[in-house]
C-alpha cells in the first residue's frame, strides 16, 4: 500500500499522537452525526429524543456485530504489515469486505422483519414514541451496509498507519449532515418537515456519500473489488476467531444496555431521553480515548509483528499516562459544569434536574473508563482479543442486578442506575490495567529486549 506509515520506528509519543489525533477526529465526526441529530431533534421535545434513543440500540447492535470482521481484520492486517507481508494484508482486506457485505444484509433483513416486536420489547407505553422509533429504525437499516463498509475502510487505513484519510473522508459526511439535518427535520421551501425521519434520511445519505469517497480514495492504495477478488477461507476463519471475543463483549454490552434502558423506562420518556443525551455527552471521552485505543492497537500490532517487544512496553506506559491526564480533565469538567453542558441538548426543568445528577455520577468514572478502553486496544494489538471481554462482560452484566437494587424507592431511585454504571466502569478500568501490567511483568525479559 502506498503511503503506509511504519510504526515500528521513531519517537513513540509523536508516533502515537500522529496516528491517534486523526482517529480521534474521525471518531468525533462519527459521534457528531448522532450529536447533531440529537441537538436538532431535542427542539422537537423529549418524545422524539426518546424515540431515537430507543431505535439507536439496534443501530449500535449492528456496529457491535460488525466488529467480528472489523477488529479481526484490523489486527491481522497490522500483523501482516509489521511482518512485511503486503500480499497477505490485501487478502485479509478482500475477505473482510465479503464477510461485511453478507453480515450487513442478513442483519438489515432481520431488523426490518421484526422491527415492531423489537421496539415493543421496551414497553414504552406511548404509541407516538413507538411509531417514531420504528420509523427511525427502518430508515437507518437502509444505510447499515454503508456504515459497515465505512467502519471497515477506516480500520484498514488505521492498520496501515494512515489515519488521516478516514478523518478527511468522514469530515465530508459530517459537514453535509450538519447542512441536511435542519433542512430535512424542519423543512425549507418545497421540502416538507420530516421530523425524526428527516434525521435518519440525512444520516443515511451522508454515509452513502462517505462510502463513495472511501471507495475512490481506497482504489489508489489497495485493491478490493475487481476480477481478482477472492474469498480466502483460512484468513476469514482467523479474522472471525480474532473478532469473536470483542464482538461477544460488544453485543453483550448492547443487550445489557437494552435491559438497563427497560429499567429506566419505568421513569418515563424523559428519563430515557436524559440517558440518550448523557451517552452522547459521555461519548466525548469515549471517542477521544477510542482514537488512542485504535492507535495503540495498530502500534502494538505492527511492533508485535516486527518482534519489537521493548517498544510495545514503552508505548503502553506512555499512552497510559496520556489517558490518565485526559480522563482526569473530563472528570473535572463533568463535575464542575454539568448543567451548562446538558443545556445544549435539553433545557426543560425535569430533564435538567435528572441530567445534572447523571453527569456528576458518571463523571467520577471517566478516567477509569478511559483506562479500560486504552487497555482493550493494547490487548487487541497483541492478538489477545479474548482477555478484555472476560472482565468487561462479567462486570457490565452486574450492572443489571446492582441497578435494580440501588434504584429501589428505599435507596437512590433513578440515580441508583447511574451509580451501577459508574461503579462497574471503575472496577473494569482498574482490573484491565492491572492485568496488562501483570502481563508485561511476566514477560519482562522479552520486553526488555528490542529484537531487530
Amino acid at each position: 500500500m502506498k503511503g503506509k506509515n511504519n510504526l515500528t520506528e521513531g519517537n513513540i509519543v509523536s508516533t502515537l499522537l500522529k496516528l491517534s489525533v486523526p482517529i480521534i477526529a474521525t471518531n468525533f465526526i462519527q459521534t457528531a452525526y448522532g450529536m447533531v441529530d440529537m441537538i436538532w431533534i431535542g427542539r422537537l421535545g423529549s418524545k422524539s429524543v426518546a424515540a431515537i434513543g430507543t431505535a439507536s440500540f439496534f443501530v449500535n447492535l449492528a456496529m457491535a456485530l460488525f466488529t467480528i470482521v472489523i477488529i479481526g481484520s484490523g489486527v491481522k492486517i497490522a500483523h501482516s504489515i509489521g511482518a512485511g507481508d503486503s500480499e497477505g494484508a490485501e487478502e485479509y482486506i478482500k475477505s473482510g469486505f465479503i464477510m461485511s457485505f453478507i453480515l450487513a444484509i442478513v442483519y438489515a433483513l432481520f431488523i426490518l422483519i421484526f422491527r415492531d416486536r423489537l421496539i415493543g420489547f421496551f414497553e414504552l407505553g406511548d404509541p407516538e414514541v413507538e411509531r417514531l422509533a420504528v420509523q427511525y429504525l427502518v430508515i437507518s437499516m437502509v444505510g447499515v451496509l454503508f456504515m459497515c463498509f465505512n467502519n471497515l475502510y477506516s480500520n484498514i487505513f488505521n492498520s496501515y498507519g494512515n489515519s488521516a484519510i478516514p478523518f478527511r473522508v468522514n469530515s465530508i459526511g459530517l459537514l453535509l449532515n450538519i447542512v441536511l439535518d435542519p433542512i430535512l427535520i424542519f423543512g425549507i421551501g418545497f421540502i416538507p418537515p420530516m421530523g425524526v425521519a428527516g434525521a435518519a434520511i440525512a444520516t443515511v445519505f451522508c454515509r452513502l456519500l462517505v462510502l463513495m469517497v472511501f471507495y475512490t480514495s481506497g482504489k489508489r492504495y489497495f485493491k478490493v473489488f475487481g476480477q481478482d477478488i477472492k474469498f480466502n477461507r483460512e484468513k476469514a476463519k482467523s479474522v472471525i476467531k480474532m473478532g469473536i471475543p470483542i464482538t461477544t463483549q460488544r453485543v453483550t454490552f448492547i443487550f445489557i444496555s437494552i435491559m438497563i434502558a427497560k429499567i429506566i423506562a419505568v421513569w418515563g420518556p424523559t428519563a430515557i431521553a436524559v440517558q440518550k443525551v448523557g451517552l452522547q455527552i459521555e461519548s466525548i471521552s469515549y471517542m477521544t480515548i477510542g482514537g488512542l485505543q485504535g492507535a495503540i492497537a495498530a502500534f502494538i500490532g505492527q511492533n508485535y509483528g516486527a518482534k519489537k517487544f521493548k517498544r510495545i512496553r514503552e508505548g503502553y506506559y506512555k499512552s497510559l499516562a496520556m489517558t490518565l491526564a485526559f480522563g482526569a480533565t473530563v472528570t473535572a469538567v463533568f463535575l464542575i459544569f454539568p448543567e451548562q453542558i446538558f443545556k445544549i441538548f435539553l433545557n426543560d426543568k425535569e430533564s435538567l434536574e435528572i441530567g445534572v445528577y447523571y453527569m456528576r455520577i458518571l463523571g467520577i468514572s471517566q478516567a477509569f473508563m478511559c483506562m479500560e478502553l486504552l487497555t482493550v486496544g493494547a490487548f487487541n494489538g497483541l492478538g489477545k482479543t479474548y482477555v478484555a471481554p472476560i472482565i468487561s462482560i462479567t462486570f457490565t452484566a452486574l450492572r443489571i442486578p446492582i441497578a435494580l437494587l440501588l434504584s429501589s424507592e428505599d435507596l437512590f431511585k433513578l440515580n441508583g442506575i447511574w451509580m451501577s454504571i459508574s461503579v462497574s466502569s471503575i472496577v473494569k478500568g482498574l482490573l484491565l490495567v492491572s492485568m496488562f501490567l501483570y502481563y508485561l511483568r511476566r514477560n519482562k525479559e522479552k520486553y526488555l529486549l528490542d529484537l531487530k
